[in-house]
């Protein structure tokens, strides 16, 4: 069996086009010295690169897209009855891919203001889609 260490490493992810440089630990051969695979700490390092991105251009995050469920009591495919989108769209927000633009905005107004959310919930209703 291969023995391996963890130590920091700067890497570079392209996020929508941008790159995002961040250092994280990851995984090594102890022999060559270089990186092998490791799903959890790589996945760790895409999440810190993703939440950078987020915090640089004040995009929604994942927990804040589940309160607001939480704070109405919708499940994801109510929430994507309301606002119009897929239940899959709702589910890949909530484990960590960054929104688009508009959705984005529209998430942002939701949370922000409560009687936007309500007339969005009324209008749903109204229309028999929850």
């Amino acid at each position: 069996m291969t023995e391996t260490y963890v130590k920091n490493y700067t890497n570079t992810f392209e996020i929508k086009g941008e790159d995002i440089e961040i250092t994280a630990p990851a995984r090594f051969d102890s022999k060559t010295n270089k990186i092998v695979d490791d799903m959890e700490l790589d996945n760790q390092a895409v999440k810190m690169a993703q939440d950078k991105y987020r915090k640089k251009y004040n995009y929604v995050s994942p927990n804040d897209i589940k309160a607001l469920r939480q704070k109405w009591n919708l499940t994801q495919k109510q929430l994507a009855n309301i606002i119009g989108w897929s239940p899959s769209t709702i589910a890949l927000y909530e484990v960590g891919e960054i929104p688009t633009k508009s959705n984005n905005r529209l998430l942002k107004v939701l949370i922000k203001d409560p009687q936007a959310m309500k007339d969005f919930i009324e209008e749903s209703v109204d229309r028999e889609e929850l």
